[in-house]
């Protein structure tokens, strides 16, 4: 039904209808009861001073009966002991989590610090292995050097000794030439001598100190050749001693190499445990920015507490404005039920 207009009366007596039905007394709730009619400012304005009035009466607590004071406290303990056992639950497992999180970054730091330490006792390690290596390939460019130089030295006494040997069979040639050409004379002398033996007497004489200077001859030809003997019998064993010399250096070089493979293995391990350590680190990191999102999330749960506790208060203190506001009439026995029934609502 429509009216001709509202005043302060009006909207007071439509509020509390809208109350008892156990809605939100809101401006468009309001202006329905009263029948579609007034301006939304005036109703708002009525309801502010209706509601300040209100509120000055809420905070005598002897206004509210004792069933509601109970029923106000059973459920405002309710909502602080759900709110706390959220916020306990909440906590609990936070600490939970970051007990063993900050359990397992110990451990992994001490890992690190174990693992650190490895990598620097296996750098040292590997710096002197690299050390001793250089050493050993110096070594071994020397030991190259001498076999080089060795091969050479052999080289030039194998061409002495064929320079030698090519001397001494001249040597032998001219020797046989000479007791052939010899023979051929003492035959020759012989036939002369047989056939003209009384002419050739004389000549004989001449014959045996020309036989005499080449047996002279002869002799030093046998010292030359005995002395060539000799300095081949010298030759071949610098010659022995050289190949035993060459069989020496390929046998350390052989050991050489064999250390400077081991020593390529232990490299690689020790690559491979650089690789593993550094893997570790970075999950290491991985960890620590989960703890991090763990403590942001810490801190939007303590954030979440305080609005859920702020939130209570709030509930607890409408509970109180309500229901004392419900009760301001406590003569009429409809309105406590009504009352009773928007708290539950609530």
């Amino acid at each position: 039904m429509a009216r001709g207009g509202i005043n302060k009366a009006l909207v007071k007596q439509a509020r509390e209808a809208v109350l008892n039905k156990g809605h939100n007394p809101s401006i468009d709730a309001v202006r329905v009861e009263l029948g579609n009619t007034g301006s939304k400012s005036t109703i708002h304005r009525y309801l502010r001073e209706v509601e300040e009035e209100s509120s000055a009466r809420l905070d005598d607590e002897a206004l509210l009966s004792q069933p509601i004071k109970e029923l106000i406290g059973r459920l405002a303990s309710c909502l602080k002991e759900e709110a706390q056992t959220i916020i306990t639950e909440n906590q609990n497992r936070y600490d939970q989590q970051v007990k063993t999180l900050t359990s397992k970054v110990g451990e992994l730091e001490n890992i690190l610090a174990r693992s650190k330490t490895e990598i620097q006792n296996k750098d040292h390690e590997l710096s002197n292995a690299l050390a001793e290596l250089s050493d050993r390939q110096a070594s071994e460019n020397a030991l190259k050097t001498q076999v080089i130089e060795a091969k050479q030295a052999e080289t030039i006494l194998k061409a002495v000794l064929d320079e030698k040997q090519v001397r001494i069979d001249s040597q032998e040639e001219k020797h046989r030439h000479n007791r052939d050409a010899m023979e051929h004379y003492r035959q020759s002398v012989k036939e002369q001598r047989e056939q003209d033996q009384r002419r050739h007497e004389q000549q004989m004489q001449q014959l045996q100190a020309d036989i005499r200077t080449l047996n002279q001859t002869i002799s030093v030809k046998q010292t030359d050749i005995t002395q060539l003997n000799k300095d081949n019998g010298r030759l071949v064993a610098e010659l022995g001693t050289a190949q035993k010399t060459a069989v020496t250096l390929e046998s350390a070089h052989s050991k050489l190499q064999g250390q400077f493979d081991s020593l390529a293995f232990t490299e690689s391990s020790l690559e491979e445990q650089i690789t593993k350590m550094k893997a570790q680190c970075i999950e290491l990191e991985s960890l620590k920015e989960n703890i991090e999102k763990l403590k942001s999330w810490k801190e939007v749960e303590q954030v979440n507490r305080a609005k859920l506790e702020a939130e209570v208060a709030f509930k607890t203190d409408m509970i109180d404005r309500l229901m004392s506001e419900k009760n301001r009439n406590t003569s009429d026995p409809a309105d406590k039920e009504n009352g009773y029934q928007s708290v539950k609502d609530k």
